[in-house]
């Protein structure tokens, strides 16, 4: 880093651009701030020129693993930074002869269709098997007829109408986010190595045990949670949004059972209207190793509040505890477990029982059960007096519309646990012990 003084502005500008492309806000005080932090220390010791930067220019804790990342990136030596720009080229223009071919593929009686880049990145990512759909149904369709007529490129607008229609369908299954998808990555090579990264750790925390996470990243998994709750939250509301009428045509459906004739909608699918929004009931098991289970699992189910009617929450050890109160920004699951049996005057510690939790929530807090209730469990099932709990959990599941139960226990290990195959009859039971297993679950259930 022998950087000479007169060029130590354009540098931070540049990093500083590279921090608010990754989610950073850097305003020019900082940017100023650490101009005069270097100023004094030097640019020789890496080290501390990163420890600079980081304090002046980093104010949330969560953004500390993309600050890294970048600034990794942006002061990689040249070679590396030219190996990483090359990459990018090479992936860029690979994705371009892929959308290029498409043109040949996707043809109406030789004439090529009016359809979109994106549209047309979407044919490119599809399956081979899928293409070959697609390229079938359009050769077929440029040698129909009609009324025994050879169809000619006035029925092009029909056919170009099914097509997008089907490439809308492949869009939105292909990439569970429901954005568009395009050119793989940024034309700019340390963006583009910064951006691989902070996939990767992503990857690696939604795969991690959740008993794993250090309270050092607690800040950037949550953030994560939120992340990932909010765009589940939008999902349930676009699906609400889009049953409110009864009878509507299901274009999705349509196409996916229209594809075996190429995408032609020969059969039509209907809408049926939902019985409404979720009520969601949250038992967390807060014994022993289970509370940051119940801590993140909470965090996230929190998050879809927006989506649904309702979302009461309770812990359960020895008793069920109530958590209603209005959750305060920042507030934890553990700090909501403490000061509610304040309020109660019951105290933290002793075993489970699961049986006393749903018999109090059955007699005391009944008004929240009913067909619009998901009730979610968040537990390992070790718990006492499990046969009295298994019978009473099948009275609830007889009163609400479904009983989901989150064991954080790996699916292998459950024979070990007396109860599990008492409970089974009585709930769908998933292994849920990362947020990859939690963002899967309630993605199907919700």
């Amino acid at each position: 880093m022998n950087y000479r003084v007169s060029e130590l502005d354009r540098y931070l500008v540049e990093f500083a651009q590279l921090l608010r492309t990754v989610g950073l806000k850097v305003s020019p005080s900082e940017i100023s701030d650490a101009t005069e932090g270097l100023t004094l220390i030097g640019l020789v010791d890496r080290d501390r020129v990163e420890a600079v930067l980081q304090a002046t220019l980093v104010k949330n804790i969560q953004h500390i693993p993309a600050f890294k990342e970048a600034f990794r990136a942006y002061f990689a030596s040249l070679e590396q930074k030219q190996a990483w720009q090359k990459d990018v080229a090479q992936k860029a223009s690979q994705w371009d002869e892929q959308i290029e071919s498409t043109r040949q593929d996707l043809r109406f009686q030789e004439n090529e269709l009016d359809i979109t880049d994106e549209q047309r990145a979407v044919y490119a990512s599809l399956p081979e098997k899928d293409k070959l759909r697609l390229r079938d149904f359009l050769e077929k369709s440029s040698k129909g007829t009609r009324s025994g007529i050879p169809v000619d490129h006035s029925y092009q607008p029909m056919v170009e109408r099914v097509l997008r229609g089907s490439l809308e369908y492949w869009r939105k299954k292909l990439n569970e986010e429901d954005e568009p998808i395009l050119s793989p990555g940024s034309s700019d090579g340390v963006l583009s190595e910064v951006e691989r990264a902070l996939r990767e750790r992503e990857v690696e925390v939604l795969s991690r045990d959740l008993k794993k996470i250090s309270p050092e990243e607690w800040p950037e998994v949550i953030r994560l949670i939120r992340r990932l709750s909010q765009k589940l939250a939008s999902q349930v509301t676009r699906r609400y949004r889009a049953a409110r009428r009864r009878g509507a045509l299901d274009m999705r459906l349509s196409l996916r059972r229209n594809l075996r004739y190429g995408g032609v909608l020969v059969e039509r699918s209907y809408r049926s209207r939902r019985k409404g929004r979720l009520k969601i009931i949250l038992l967390c098991d807060i014994s022993g190793s289970m509370l940051k289970y119940s801590e993140f699992i909470w965090q996230f189910v929190y998050g879809l509040s927006s989506a649904v009617s309702g979302l009461q929450t309770f812990a359960f050890g020895e008793t069920l505890i109530p958590l209603l109160g209005k959750f305060r920004k920042g507030q934890t699951f553990e700090t909501m477990v403490k000061e509610s049996l304040v309020v109660s005057g019951k105290e933290w510690g002793g075993g489970t029982n699961f049986a006393k939790a749903l018999e109090t929530l059955q007699k005391k807090f009944s008004n929240f059960i009913s067909k619009q209730t998901l009730l979610v469990i968040v537990s390992d099932a070790q718990t006492l007096e499990g046969e009295k709990a298994a019978a009473l959990l099948g009275e609830i599941r007889r009163h609400v519309r479904q009983v989901l139960w989150l064991n954080t226990l790996p699916e292998r290990r459950w024979l070990e646990t007396p109860y599990v195959k008492e409970f089974l009859p009585y709930c769908e039971m998933y292994e849920c012990y990362t947020l990859g297993h939690l963002t899967q679950i309630l993605s199907k259930q919700i």
